[in-house]
């Protein structure tokens, strides 16, 4: 038995990220959140638990993002740092009293207009070093075309699909219905090591497992896969050291059906 674990952002789904940034205000349309990240010595990428786009939509603006999160109970999940030295997600969201509601409206606002309805997290990126937050990140997306067809072609020659991503479980849930990915093999809020427990854990009941993703948070996932995938269709700047861990580099998912065939495989480590 063979399996194939898929990243979703930038991987299946066309994502597209809209930031703002707390200082200044600017907004900024198509960026990488883990090259956002990346840039500073240590920072993380903090998302809500649920998409909350209703009730952000609806708060006032000038309320605070600390208050919105008292007021509605909601917490913050950590799914991307680029530092291992641990830190205090309640202390991160205590320093979010700098952030206006109205930053969230507009980068929803801006998704909007861009790509419809479909929306799937919204978060912050953190400054672990400075204790502060420096830009406010609303995402959303559709699959890239033949996707569909794609996993329909896997599981007819006998993958078993699994999901391992930073997403919400809201925001998987439209996706792996029409994929037809059960939700027991959906792993969300999963940090870049999270990503490689699940690939090991399920080597212990597969014959092989195959990670496939496009971004530095696939990295360590990548080295435990018997082989991996790195999809570059998503258009955006890769961490060098990726291309290093991948067995395979495809320019689009859909390539998968030339290399992945039950029985044969190449450059398998």
């Amino acid at each position: 038995m063979n399996a194939i674990v898929f990243d979703k952002s930038g991987t299946v789904v066309d994502t597209l990220r809209v930031a703002c940034d707390v200082a200044t205000h600017e907004m900024m349309v198509n960026v990488s959140s883990t090259a956002l990240v990346d840039r500073m010595v240590h920072g993380a990428l903090l998302i809500l638990e649920n998409s909350e786009r209703e009730r952000l939509l609806a708060s006032d603006d000038e309320m605070n993002f600390l208050e919105f999160c008292k007021r509605h109970a909601l917490w913050l999940r950590c799914v991307y740092t680029n530092n291992p030295a641990p830190f205090s997600l309640s202390d991160a969201l205590s320093h979010c009293d700098t952030i206006t509601l109205k930053c969230f409206k507009r980068t929803l606002k801006t998704l909007e207009d861009e790509i419809g309805g479909v929306y799937t997290n919204n978060g912050v990126i953190y400054d672990v070093a400075h204790k502060a937050p420096r830009y406010v990140l609303s995402t959303g997306g559709k699959l890239f075309p033949g996707v569909t067809d794609l996993f329909s072609h896997l599981s007819k020659r006998g993958w078993d699909i699994f999901f391992a991503t930073g997403d919400s479980y809201e925001g998987m849930r439209e996706f792996t219905h029409r994929l037809g990915v059960p939700a027991e093999n959906v792993f969300c809020f999963q940090t870049e090591e999270k990503k490689a427990y699940a690939v090991r854990t399920l080597k212990q009941h597969y014959d092989r497992v195959v990670m496939v993703g496009n971004d530095s948070n696939d990295r360590a996932a990548f080295r435990e896969a018997d082989a991996s995938v790195l999809v570059l269709q998503d258009g955006h700047e890769k961490h060098p050291e990726i291309y290093l861990e991948a067995t395979h580099i495809i320019e689009n998912v859909i390539d998968l059906k030339d290399i992945l065939d039950v029985g044969e495989w190449k450059s398998v480590r």
